[in-house]
């Protein structure tokens, strides 16, 4: 799970799977968009960061991958339409965007330690004698707080609802004195700003979502035709009992001739693959009935019906 403050919501609680993601993102960059998109889904995490109008980085995060630029893009894509995900939208500032960028692709140096077993006096001096680019994560079961790092001099804090970074410490820091609070180290290294490419310039957003849109596709339309052999199977598998239960009845009952009239009634269905139901051996118990009245009386003709039809409705359950 990625750990980012919430930002100031544009929008939150949306279904990716009913949005044109390439239309949408397209409409982002029309509109000068500064800010996060967060894709959470049962497996992982997905991140797309805008600084006014540039997607300037795509993530998608999971227990067993990492996935950056273009494969991030399409695996968020392919999990949206998946189902089961939520889209969330924050409004970040252009500075903000970049410390998000550098946070999320920075060196982890130190995770989920425990506030209570660390001394962060002694972190906080090692970050300025390293003269450190990069950020501690302070979290808790219930919120989350960054406070960002330029060359080992505190940049500035960033909490949820922020949409700059903030020089105030209270609301971040208030996080540390939380039951369960944690600290991750990042470190970022070289001048991450002048290396940001805009992706929407680069990737062929829209044959990504078109691609994604495909696979969607065949995935369904294999699953349909798996079901629908299994159905078929079963169907068969349930023929081929009720015409082995009328046989065996016709054979009690009537002897050879019933068994060759059943299958001689049981044919004229011609059933083709379709089911077997109610309805079409109400027809195939009167055609019998009458075929047999050359062989056998009404009462052994009467019980034998009863007989194949207390049958079939057992192999109906």
């Amino acid at each position: 799970m990625i750990l980012l403050p919430r930002g100031n919501p544009v929008k939150e609680n949306i279904d990716p799977g009913k949005v044109d993601l390439a239309g949408a993102l397209g409409k982002m960059r029309q509109g000068k968009f500064t800010g996060y998109l967060r894709f959470d889904f049962p497996d992982g995490t997905g991140v797309f960061i805008y600084q006014e109008g540039r997607l300037i980085s795509a993530l998608y995060q999971s227990e067993r991958e990492n996935l950056i630029a273009y494969d991030g893009i399409a695996r968020t894509f392919a999990e949206s339409l998946a189902g089961s995900g939520v889209l969330n939208i924050y409004r970040l500032s252009t500075d903000l965007a970049y410390s998000i960028h550098a946070l999320l692709h920075g060196e982890m140096l130190h995770k989920g330690q425990d506030l209570q077993l660390i001394d962060i006096k002694s972190l906080l001096v090692r970050m300025r004698e390293d003269k450190s680019n990069g950020c501690l994560r302070i979290y808790s079961p219930e919120h989350i707080a960054l406070i960002f790092y330029r060359n080992g001099n505190p940049l500035g804090f960033f909490h949820d609802g922020s949409t700059e970074i903030e020089t105030t410490a209270d609301s971040s820091m208030s996080v540390a004195r939380e039951p369960g609070a944690k600290v991750d180290v990042l470190v970022t290294r070289g001048n991450i700003e002048t290396s940001l490419a805009d992706l929407m310039e680069t990737a062929d957003v829209a044959g990504l979502w078109d691609n994604a849109l495909t696979e969607r596709r065949r995935q369904r339309e294999e699953r349909e035709s798996t079901t629908s052999r299994t159905l078929e199977m079963k169907e068969s598998e349930r023929r081929q009992k009720a015409l082995a239960l009328f046989q065996r009845s016709a054979q009690a009952h009537l002897g050879k001739l019933g068994v060759s009239l059943v299958e001689k009634e049981f044919e004229k269905m011609k059933l083709n693959g379709g089911q077997l139901n109610e309805a079409l051996l109400s027809g195939f118990y009167g055609n019998l009935s009458k075929a047999a009245k050359l062989v056998a009386g009404p009462s052994k003709i009467e019980l034998m019906l009863d007989e194949m039809k207390k049958g079939f409705k057992g192999l109906s359950k």
